[in-house]
């Protein structure tokens, strides 16, 4: 989903390079080596930013604080933890409750890649996107309800056919919102 979000939310000229994990239990583990090593790095690459992006299904005060806590350890300065006017060269966002909030924000991208989803199937509990708890499983049932993975939800293949329709100026969802409002305070 990053690989075809992100040219949409950088500038031209801007490089990226996503370092996924295999769980948040994983990205909590590696977090704080390989922090330490961009920190490193840092003194000789001015324009290296780092970007923590975590989905936030259970409680999103204790992760940001605990991502936060492993940055500081590392020795670098994120967006949240610098003083005004302060230069950070991390920020650490949250996808609340989880990565389909963000999909559920722009609806537009999901009729567009589900074209039996329409307006009408957002209605009701399916209103907000970040408010909802497992916004995973209710995308599943808003997708089963349109003929779409009857039986198992293949989160992987939805996110890609959906990202590639995403609009970051219509999403709806605060943490989308906010996740681009990250990557614009690292320039």
């Amino acid at each position: 989903m990053l690989k075809q979000l992100m040219p949409l939310l950088l500038q031209e000229g801007d490089t990226w390079r996503p370092v996924p994990h295999r769980g948040k239990d994983e990205l909590l583990i590696e977090l704080p080596r390989r922090l330490k090593s961009y920190a490193n790095r840092m003194l000789f690459e001015a324009d290296l930013r780092v970007i923590v992006l975590m989905d936030a299904d259970r409680d999103c005060r204790k992760i940001k604080a605990q991502l936060e806590k492993i940055v500081a350890d590392a020795g670098l300065i994120s967006k949240k933890a610098a003083s005004a006017g302060q230069a950070f060269k991390v920020i650490t966002r949250l996808a609340v409750s989880e990565l389909e909030a963000w999909f559920l924000g722009d609806k537009e991208a999901i009729s567009a890649a589900f074209p039996r989803v329409h307006s009408n199937h957002f209605k009701g509990e399916y209103q907000a996107s970040d408010g909802l708890p497992h916004t995973c499983k209710t995308l599943h049932r808003i997708l089963q309800k349109c003929d779409y993975y009857p039986n198992r939800y293949l989160k992987v293949e939805a996110a890609e056919l959906i990202a590639q329709y995403l609009t970051p100026a219509r999403n709806e969802s605060a943490s989308f919102q906010y996740f681009c409002a990250g990557l614009d305070a690292l320039r």
